[in-house]
């Protein structure tokens, strides 16, 4: 990255000779090449690590294939429109470039109302604000910034996905998450974070749980907390409470759309258009064979190639006062499908920052999401990378599957099987 002023970067993006790429095909990406156009900046094409990408074409724009890119430009300006800068760098670095930029040198105050987009406006604007929030807080390594969580407050779900990437499959008797546990998690993380972009409620499926308004509430009234992002399947319309908690501006509804199993789709966003909630409908897609749980016996460079070209390496994940890099590594867990990897995760729970040890507390965090090369866990799992081939979504089945139970289960609804 070039140091000097915004003004003067941007001159040289404009003069440097070298073709301009955007890394990212995605909203921040079609968001990132309407600025340059703005500003006068060409760009010669898009590169993402989805090679499933690189089939079509993005603002009449090809999308490369980012590890092919060096076959074809000796040297490059890469404008990052990807949330995990980290890794973008590396990766770049690794293929022998070196002049990047953070999307939010176009983007900060780009007016994005002007330009029309696929996703509704208000998605936008939060995919934006969060890509840059996430470049910010690699820039400012003094400050705790995460830009996403997964919070798990139920294994019940209204499905039964054979190939759910969170392994929802394989509970025998799920239940609900203790809230209390689930709150006392969501302070001990806030206690020690300086921002949390969005909470992501997850599952199974979040409406399920009853008391999902006790944790937006918490959510919604912790300041650290920007966003909180509920993630259901189109077969529940809330009432009541729940109902109510999603009424705050600080709330968003992402709907995943499996057709003839979304069966209260349209009642569902009827009643949140009604009541002025935020949601953005998306198609099932972009499903892969992730999911089977047992150990590959792989050596250390091997488990690092596969945590290295992971999709959800950096899909945080709240659970039973334990941060973990992913939703398999922490259903797993759950699951006692692996064994007690301590290395894997951080225990908010274990001396609590409250008896006076923040700054090493912090310091383990950091180290999860820094300094990690790859888990442990990462031996038990498929492996999820970019460009994956593509499976039915939501393939129904009638019992949970079986696995090999490695380590005694750790969810209390696990414990009552025994």
């Amino acid at each position: 990255m070039n140091s000097g002023s915004d003004h003067d970067i941007l001159e040289k993006i404009r003069h440097t000779g070298l073709p301009v790429i955007i890394f990212g095909a995605g909203i921040v990406g079609d968001a990132l090449y309407y600025a340059c156009l703005k500003a006068g900046i060409r760009v010669e094409c898009f590169c993402d690590n989805n090679i499933n990408k690189t089939h079509s074409r993005k603002c009449d724009l090809e999308i490369a294939y980012t590890p092919d890119l060096k076959s074809r430009f000796e040297d490059a300006v890469f404008l990052i429109a990807a949330a995990d800068i980290k890794d973008v760098i590396g990766q770049l670095g690794t293929l022998g470039y070196d002049q990047w930029h953070p999307g939010g040198l176009l983007l900060r105050d780009f007016d994005l109302t002007q330009c029309v987009f696929e996703a509704p406006a208000d998605f936008v604007e939060f995919a934006v604000s969060t890509c840059l929030l996430c470049h910010d807080g690699f820039l400012h390594p003094d400050r705790l910034f995460m830009r996403s969580v997964d919070i798990i407050i139920t294994e019940r779900c209204s499905l039964k996905c054979r190939d759910c990437s969170n392994l929802m499959q394989y509970y025998q008797s799920p239940g609900d998450c203790d809230i209390e546990n689930v709150l006392r998690s969501i302070d001990a993380l806030c206690l020690l974070t300086d921002q949390i972009n969005e909470f992501r409620v997850i599952g199974g499926e979040p409406f399920m749980n009853r008391n999902i308004h006790l944790v937006m509430n918490r959510l919604i009234q912790e300041p650290k907390v920007r966003k909180i992002v509920i993630y259901t399947n189109g077969t529940i319309v809330p009432k009541g409470e729940p109902l109510e908690s999603l009424k705050h501006e600080k709330t968003l509804l992402i709907i995943t759309d499996y057709g003839p199993l979304s069966r209260k789709l349209r009642d569902l966003t009827q009643s949140l258009t009604l009541h002025h909630i935020a949601y953005y409908v998306v198609k099932a897609h972009g499903w892969s064979s992730c999911s089977d749980i047992g150990k590959h016996r792989r050596g250390i460079e091997e488990q690092k190639e596969t945590f290295g070209n992971c999709c959800a390496k950096n899909t945080l994940t709240l659970t039973d006062g334990k941060l973990f890099r992913c939703p398999f590594s922490a259903n797993a867990y759950r699951l006692g499908a692996i064994p007690d990897f301590q290395t894997d995760y951080v225990d908010l729970f274990q001396t609590p920052p409250e008896s006076g040890n923040i700054s090493s507390k912090k310091k383990e965090i950091r180290d999860l999401l820094l300094e990690k090369t790859f888990l442990e866990t990462c031996d038990y799992c498929n492996g999820r990378p970019f460009g994956a081939s593509e499976i039915q979504p939501a393939v129904q089945i009638k019992t949970p599957l079986t696995y090999e139970r490695l380590c005694p289960p750790k969810s209390e609804s696990d414990r009552d099987q025994l």
